[in-house]
């Protein structure tokens, strides 16, 4: 159930609390959850604006040993992890802008990666379309709502996605084109509630339904077809 998340955000939306969800959606458990906000894909005529909010978000995030409940963010989970999240973000040095997280403190014992924000990030280049599975947010510049709903499905991926727009026209459209197993509109895309909301996606993200919902149960029946004469 990988993902490539995309959290779209119009100009009609509420710019605070879409720029809560955003670090909410991207940073928890350092991005190392297969629904994580991967992408943000903003309106152009709002885009400036909301960065900014998100990374006035992220600033306030303690990062630390997550034994002290005063720390939001501990460690990746694996010296490998940290090297791919490393690595994606000297390719962020190369493919867009990096408006946050070089010369953020982290501990010095530990995988630890700071958050990063990237912006000005295309839509086919590899911040775009692979999944890092780390804590580095690629931010996608988008004309219009029709053309940010293209970019949200241009991946191979199809997980959760998350629309916040004040237009109940929009939303129906979204839930009518936007290609995600897990759809949330005005509010973060993570977060499912397990026994509740089944939980899955299409493409490279898997078939539907994964887990929590009944319907899962079924995947771990065998079918068997019984037949007999009418006679």
């Amino acid at each position: 159930m990988g993902g490539k998340n995309a959290i779209v955000v119009d100009e009609t939306a509420d710019l605070d609390a879409a720029a809560t969800a955003v670090a909410a959606s991207a940073f928890g458990f350092g991005g190392q959850k297969c629904s994580a906000c991967s992408r943000l894909i903003v309106v152009d005529s709002v885009h400036d604006r909301l960065v900014d909010l998100v990374i006035e978000r992220t600033r306030k995030i303690r990062i630390g040993d997550p034994r002290d409940f005063t720390n939001d963010l501990g460690a990746l989970a694996s010296a490998d992890q940290k090297r791919t999240a490393e690595r994606y973000i000297a390719i962020a040095h190369e493919e867009g802008k990096v408006v946050y997280g070089p010369g953020v403190p982290v501990p010095e014992t530990g995988h630890y990666v700071a958050p990063h924000i990237v912006t000005e990030v295309a839509s086919r280049s590899r911040l775009g379309q692979e999944e890092i599975f780390g804590p580095v947010l690629s931010v996608i510049r988008a004309a219009d709502f029709d053309d940010a709903i293209r970019i949200a499905n241009d991946t191979d991926f199809g997980l959760t996605g998350a629309v916040f727009s004040r237009d109940e026209a929009r939303l129906a459209r979204a839930v009518e084109e936007y290609q995600c197993g897990n759809l949330y509109l005005n509010r973060k895309c993570t977060g499912a509630f397990v026994g509740v909301e089944p939980f899955g996606g299409f493409n490279l993200s898997g078939t539907d339904s994964k887990a929590g919902g009944h319907d899962y149960l079924l995947l771990f029946l065998q079918g068997k077809s019984i037949s007999t004469p009418t006679n």
